[in-house]
């Protein structure tokens, strides 16, 4: 009972990172939007598709790991999770700093 219960736990706090990533993203895209107009300028495509991929990784990334996860034992789920929470915090921290603040902007 103790092992169904730690694992439902532990699934929901990596929900929750998953959940926390795909916020950040949407701020990003609001700040970023705000930022642009207080300059004078808009995003540019470049800026869209980035902001935009930002939003949508961590929600792909987690019905990935979901579903490749099913009929599986919780240990394995919990580790698909894990790899897939990993994964969207390096993208997004990779887009953060390869990719430069100017080409946001038209």
């Amino acid at each position: 009972m103790v092992k169904v219960v730690s694992a439902w736990v532990v699934g929901f706090l990596l929900a929750v990172l998953y959940l926390y990533a795909a916020t950040a993203a949407i701020g990003n895209l609001i700040g970023m939007s705000g930022l642009a107009g207080a300059l004078g300028t808009g995003l540019s495509a470049v800026g869209w598709i980035w902001l935009i991929t930002g939003i949508v990784m961590p929600v792909v990334l987690l019905s990935l790991a979901l579903i490749l996860g099913r009929k599986r034992k919780a240990g394995i789920r919990i580790l698909l999770l894990a790899v897939g929470i990993t994964v969207v915090a390096v993208l997004q921290i990779d887009l953060m700093h390869l990719i430069p603040e100017s080409s946001y902007f038209a």
